[in-house]
């Protein structure tokens, strides 16, 4: 909980901060597009999270999202060359095709006690050539449908913008229910106990495979739901959609406290580590500097080529802190270990010969 807070009073001040630049930071249109965005890579996040909270990774998360909006596209669009069918239909078919995906590679993972890293990695560039090749290479429109209005539309609309999007709504369910399972299920404890120490949870009879299963089946389906709220936002899919998400989703799942040894995470953490990637992508559009040259006002902006940059720095920022506060803290254990060790008895001499 230290670290939620520690990370929630980081959020706090950085958005103080970039009020303080650009009072447009806080202005409604801003406010609604951020909270958005954080909601779309909070739904994903989230599946993201319980992965890591159990040992693995999931690098195929970006290409299940991808495909998930290029397979409604395809079936559902009324565009050339797509099916027409309902959403009814496309909606259930495209997160089928998600949740399959992860099944898949959990089986692989556990069945054959393949690495994580190797699997999901092949399994990004194989989902991502399935998207490739149902969209023949080019972009899937949605037109004018009624679907557009999922992400861009919402509750409480002020002034014709929505104050709560429709992803927002959606990205609660999902945390309400990862919250759940993480805290308060028996699946939870065991995601808990195979990230800590994978031996002594089997010994402990825990069935890791099926947990490890689990988990990949959970972040393929919520990849699928951030695809389809991503298809409604863009309103056309293509093979690129979703490339690089991957790695917003392990920067906000490790900023919020899952540690990548796994063991470690909270769905709070993970609520507060979206939003930070989120509020500094969007910072570095936001962030303004006024000062005047020679009388002339003039406004200093950073350079949006710096993006990377800057999320890569606070990538490794976050990783170096979370190993410098593991060593810490296996000190201090190693340090009370030592002071609750009880002093070992002084041996009795025995007397010595010819004594009483």
């Amino acid at each position: 909980m230290r670290r939620e807070l520690g990370m929630s009073l980081v959020l706090v001040l950085m958005c103080a901060g970039l009020w303080i630049s650009n009072p447009d930071f806080l202005g409604q249109s801003n406010v609604v597009n951020t909270t958005r965005q954080i909601a779309m890579l909070g739904i994903y996040a989230m599946g993201m999270g319980l992965v890591i909270i159990t040992g693995g990774i999931d690098l195929s998360i970006g290409s299940v999202i991808g495909l998930t909006g290029v397979l409604l596209a395809k079936i559902s669009s009324s565009g050339m060359g797509c099916l027409g069918y309902p959403l009814w239909v496309g909606i259930p078919a495209a997160l089928a095709a998600a949740v399959l995906v992860g099944l898949a590679q959990g089986l692989l993972i556990t069945r054959l006690k393949l690495q994580p890293f190797v699997v999901t990695l092949g399994g990004m560039l194989l989902v991502r050539g399935v998207s490739q090749t149902v969209a023949e290479g080019g972009t899937l429109s949605f037109g004018d449908s009624p679907f557009l209005g999922l992400a861009n539309g919402g509750l409480l609309r002020v002034s014709g913008d929505a104050l709560i999007p429709y992803p927002l709504v959606i990205f609660l369910v999902v945390l309400a229910a990862g919250a759940y399972v993480l805290h308060f299920t028996v699946l939870g404890r065991y995601m808990y106990a195979l990230g800590g120490n994978r031996e002594a949870a089997e010994y402990s009879g825990i069935d890791v495979r099926r947990v490890e299963v689990s988990t990949y089946v959970i972040s393929s389906a919520t990849g699928g739901i951030a695809g389809i709220c991503y298809a409604s936002y863009i309103g056309q899919m293509s093979q690129q959609v979703g490339m690089g998400y991957e790695l917003y989703a392990i920067a906000g799942a490790v900023l919020g406290g899952c540690s990548l040894r796994g063991g470690e995470g909270s769905a709070l953490g993970i609520l507060i580590g979206s939003a930070l990637m989120r509020v500094i992508d969007n910072g570095i559009n936001m962030f303004q500097i006024r000062h005047n040259d020679d009388g002339v006002p003039r406004i200093w902006r950073l350079d949006p080529n710096w993006t990377f940059i800057i999320i890569g720095a606070v990538i490794l920022v976050a990783v170096v802190f979370d190993q410098v506060v593991h060593v810490a803290q296996a000190q201090r254990r190693a340090s009370r270990a030592g002071e609750a060790k009880p002093a070992e008895p002084h041996p009795i001499e025995a007397p010595p010969a010819g004594a009483e």
